[in-house]
């Protein structure tokens, strides 16, 4: 029943396939300014892209456990083994650098009508 209608929906819109939102994919070629080439050769630049907000430099705030194997030392003359310690600490801001680079491989959303992509995903290369 929700499927008929969404089918209705989407055939009463009518328009062409590129009137309607999709996932794109395509190649970081240049940094500044930036341009992105789509697996069917088009290339776009930052007039047409936005980014996520998880691309470029970010903070965020964390919390990690930082964990010391046990191990055997030795400080002057006095040797030993040492046991295994384990702290939790919290990040109050923790910078994380995303940023694209050339030759990146990205996935974007295409907007209706095809003239802005929201880029959110980025693999390395």
């Amino acid at each position: 029943m929700a499927g008929d209608l969404l089918i209705k929906m989407l055939k009463s819109r009518g328009g062409k396939d590129s009137d309607y939102a999709d996932v794109v994919y395509g190649i970081v070629i240049s940094i500044e300014p930036l341009k992105v080439q789509l697996s069917n050769n088009m290339v776009i630049d930052d007039n047409f892209i936005i980014l996520g907000k998880h691309i470029g430099k970010f903070k965020l705030p964390g919390k990690a456990t930082i964990e010391v194997q046990s191990h055997s030392d030795q400080i002057g003359n006095v040797s030993g083994n040492r046991p295994t310690v384990s702290e939790k600490i919290t990040f109050k801001e923790m910078e994380f650098d995303n940023s694209l680079k050339k030759g990146d491989k990205v996935t974007m959303i295409r907007m209706d009508g095809g003239q802005q992509f929201y880029l959110f995903e980025r693999e390395e290369v």
